[in-house]
């Protein structure tokens, strides 16, 4: 017969110390999925401006007056005469040149992944959230322990 064996308990000293190294690791880790939440969301509402843009242009047969960022929040006119297709970029820098219609459909795959990469780090995210939650309320009482005998 095996027996589940348990890890020694620690004192609460050292066990405070563990819970606030595990305390802090893992704030750092959820600040790291909060910073990847904010980029994939902003990814996406670029993914959602760029459909639109190309949704509004096909509506428009492919003609209309557009402004064209230069940078710096600076912007020019521009008519546009019977576009039939879009370079996107593709990844690592690669860009490719496609009918609108399947850069349409690019678009929405991309902004799929994209969604559910953001899903996934906002699980993640509630994950980590419970688990500093638990680790604090550890944390408080051990501390609490320590400070009634004198310890802290």
């Amino acid at each position: 017969m095996s027996k589940d064996r348990q890890p020694p308990k620690l004192a609460p000293k050292e066990e405070l110390d563990a819970l606030l190294q595990e305390f802090s690791n893992m704030n750092a880790y959820g600040d790291a999925i909060r910073q990847q939440l904010e980029l994939a969301s902003n990814i996406i509402g670029d993914m959602l401006l760029s459909k639109a843009s190309l949704t509004e242009i096909k509506s428009r047969g492919g003609n209309g007056e557009t402004l064209i960022h230069i940078g710096a929040g600076n912007y020019i006119k521009a008519q546009l005469k019977e576009v039939n297709s879009v370079i996107i970029g593709i990844g690592s820098g690669v860009s490719v040149e496609k009918s609108l219609d399947d850069a349409i459909s690019n678009i929405n795959s991309r902004i799929k992944q994209g969604q559910e990469q953001a899903t996934a780090l906002q699980n993640n995210y509630v994950q980590i959230s419970a688990r500093l939650g638990q680790l604090q309320s550890r944390i408080d009482q051990l501390y609490a322990q320590l400070e009634a005998a004198g310890q802290a």
